[in-house]
C-alpha cells in the first residue's frame, strides 16, 4: 500500500443551468460543483450529485472525476487566468488531491478512498462544457492538447468520503498506461503504436475512451483531425 494523497476538496452539485459560449442557449450541466465535507459514494456516484448529459457524463466508469492542484495551476498558466480549486468547480471535478497529477495514475490502479474502493478508469475526455463554464473560447482544446484532464473512477465498494481521507495505492497493474500516456496518444495516436495497442487491448480502460481512441487510431491524420466531442451542439 503507498499513500499518494489525500482529499483536499470534495464538490458534488445536481444540475443547473448553464449557458453556451456562442449563444444565449441554456443547458443543463452539473459542472459547477459545490464544495461538502462529506459524501457518501455509491456505485452510482456521490450522494447528492449528478449529470447533465446523462449520454456524455456520468455512468459506471465516470462516477468520480478527480483533478489535482498542480493541473490547476499549469491550465491558469495556459489560459492566463486565476482559477481557484478551493472553491465551486471550475473543471466538473468531484475531488482536488495534491501533490500527484496526470502522470501519477494508472488505468486499473485499485485505490482506497475513505471508506470506499475505486479503480481508474480513464482520462476526462474535454468537451465544449470547459469552455463554457470557464468563458474562456480555447479551454477545452488547452485540456485536450496538454493532457491535463484529471482522471475518472469506478467504483468498487461503497463507503464514505470525507474531506481529508487518504487516497491510497493499492494495487497497480498497468504501469505503462499512466493518465498522463493516455492523452497523449489520443491526440496523436501514431506517436506510440505499442502504446495505443497496449491500450486498446486493456479491458480496463473505460468503454467511451476506448471507443474515442479506436476511431482516432484508424484516422489518417488523427493529430490534425477535429474530435467530435470539442463541438458545442
Amino acid at each position: 500500500m503507498q499513500k499518494l494523497s489525500e482529499v483536499l476538496f470534495l464538490k458534488i452539485s445536481k444540475p443547473k443551468e448553464l449557458k453556451k459560449l456562442t449563444s444565449d442557449t441554456l443547458v443543463p450541466s452539473a459542472i459547477a460543483k459545490e464544495l461538502v465535507q462529506s459524501a457518501y459514494l455509491s456505485f452510482d456516484g456521490f450522494s447528492g450529485d449528478g449529470v447533465g448529459d446523462e449520454v456524455a457524463h456520468g455512468g459506471f466508469n465516470k462516477t468520480i472525476h478527480f483533478i489535482s492542484t498542480k493541473t490547476y495551476a499549469k491550465l491558469n498558466e495556459l489560459s492566463s487566468a486565476e482559477f481557484s480549486y478551493d472553491s465551486t468547480a471550475v473543471y466538473g471535478e468531484n475531488i482536488v488531491v495534491d501533490g500527484i497529477d496526470e502522470s501519477d495514475i494508472c488505468v486499473g490502479d485499485i485505490m482506497q478512498l475513505g471508506g470506499a474502493t475505486i479503480e481508474i478508469s480513464q482520462p476526462r475526455q474535454p468537451c465544449w462544457k470547459l469552455s463554457a463554464n470557464t468563458k474562456v473560447k480555447n479551454m477545452t482544446s488547452l485540456v485536450f492538447e496538454h493532457g491535463l484532464t484529471g482522471w475518472y473512477a469506478r467504483v468498487k465498494s461503497e463507503g464514505e468520503v470525507r474531506v481529508g481521507d487518504e487516497l491510497v495505492l493499492l494495487q497497480r497493474r498497468y504501469p505503462d498506461l499512466s493518465i498522463k500516456a493516455l492523452n497523449s496518444i489520443i491526440v496523436d495516436p501514431q506517436s506510440s503504436i505499442d502504446l495505443t495497442r497496449s491500450a486498446l487491448e486493456c479491458e480496463e480502460l473505460g468503454s467511451q475512451f476506448k471507443a474515442s481512441l479506436q476511431a482516432r487510431s484508424k484516422l489518417k491524420d488523427a493529430k490534425n483531425t477535429p474530435i467530435a466531442y470539442h463541438k458545442e451542439s
